[in-house]
């Protein structure tokens, strides 16, 4: 698995380079805007001290360029484990305008497989743990541009979780997809479209979410973006900080009973010829760390970087990659690295409306990771 997505990877980084030595012609090019009057500082004057949510000195704005990026599809992992708990998604620091909201939507659905037993199947000698079942997240999420560098949010998930239809088709999409590294994990020698979350810590304690399925509401999180490098052209670095708070408000079985905190540091550059990258940090804190026998660790790491592709105006190829640390402590021979590959496909309507589709794969570790899911949605900007 990890072989396919290095090679993929590979390849955009190879194409971007091949073009880099056009970064400066065509539609993808730089572009410059008039600076206005008052942003002007005059001849043996000393420079005013600009406000940090004030915009760009030189007053280019990303968003009137007809090339503009649309950004990452902002995916969460939806793992049945991690499902509950803050995550950090692939994000742009593009900010939103002053006085205009957007309204995100955004529904996720995936097939989760990992196990670690004696021997694959119904009957190991010992099963150190096996989730095995589907999820499903359906999510709004409401921005506003307070400020012309500084957007606050709110988003609202409401979560699913039981057994599905979705294993036959995997099987069949990994027997196409051996060759190239998406390999099955054994799924043949299990019951299919079954749910199953079980296991043992260490002590030989056991431990089943097996009874802890289907629909409720996930925690809220309320969402500060502050975009501290405003760009001065279309190839300048842009980066934001952003700040989520998780509040306790999920129905059985989500329900957590703390307070979760998420920091992110992101940025972006046009890198080539109708190209952009995007990378980012961050971590999240969970004030609660035990549900339902789970035992989660407090702080959590997480990165991701992505590549988006202007196929033209209208359409946008985006591959992104995700890795966070260590979820689960208290589970025996439960994986310490959850890392993703994303693919979708954005489309720009119309100025204010955006459609987007992609799939889910996982890297690292096989174990602890999204088998394969699916993804859609749309963002409206008013």
């Amino acid at each position: 698995m990890r072989s396919a997505g290095a090679a993929l990877l590979g390849i955009l980084l190879a194409v971007a380079g091949a073009v880099e030595a056009r970064a400066q012609d065509g539609p993808g090019g730089p572009t410059s805007i008039a600076v206005p009057a008052q942003w002007t500082t005059p001849p043996g004057a000393q420079p005013l001290v600009r406000s940090p949510l004030a915009p760009a000195r030189r007053g280019y704005d990303i968003r009137a360029d007809r090339w503009a990026p649309l950004g990452p599809v902002e995916k969460r992992d939806e793992w049945l484990l991690a499902q509950p708990k803050m995550t950090l998604p692939a994000v742009s620091p593009d900010p939103i305008a002053q006085g205009r909201w957007q309204v995100k939507f955004h529904i996720d659905r995936g097939s989760d497989f990992g196990w670690d037993q004696s021997v694959p199947g119904e009957t190991p000698a010992d099963r150190r743990f096996l989730v095995d079942g589907e999820h499903q997240t359906t999510e709004v999420s409401l921005r506003y541009g307070l400020y012309p560098r500084l957007a606050v949010g709110i988003r609202v998930p409401i979560h699913w979780r039981g057994a599905g239809f979705m294993d036959g088709p995997i099987d069949w999409f990994h027997e196409l997809t051996e060759p190239i590294g998406f390999l099955d994990n054994g799924r043949p020698a299990f019951t299919n479209d079954s749910y199953r979350v079980e296991g043992r810590q260490p002590d030989g304690t056991p431990i089943s979410w097996t009874d802890e399925r289907g629909t409720g509401l996930g925690n809220i999180e309320l969402e500060a973006y502050w975009n501290f490098q405003a760009p001065c052209s279309r190839s300048d670095w842009r980066a934001a900080v952003i700040a989520r708070v998780g509040l306790p408000t999920g129905s059985d079985p989500y329900d957590t009973g703390g307070v979760d905190f998420g920091l992110q540091v992101v940025a972006a550059k046009q890198v080539a010829h109708r190209w952009d990258f995007y990378m980012g940090v961050g971590g999240t804190f969970f004030g609660d760390t035990t549900q339902d026998g789970i035992e989660y660790e407090r702080v959590r790491a997480h990165a991701f970087f992505a590549f988006e592709y202007a196929i033209d105006p209208c359409h946008r190829l985006l591959v992104e990659t995700n890795a966070a640390s260590r979820l689960v402590k208290n589970l025996a021979s439960y994986p310490g690295l959850s890392w993703y590959i994303n693919v979708a496909l954005k489309v720009k309507v119309s100025r204010a409306f955006e459609l987007e589709v992609g799939f889910t794969e996982n890297l690292e570790d096989q174990q602890g990771t999204i088998d394969f899911g699916g993804f859609a949605g749309f963002t409206l900007t008013l």
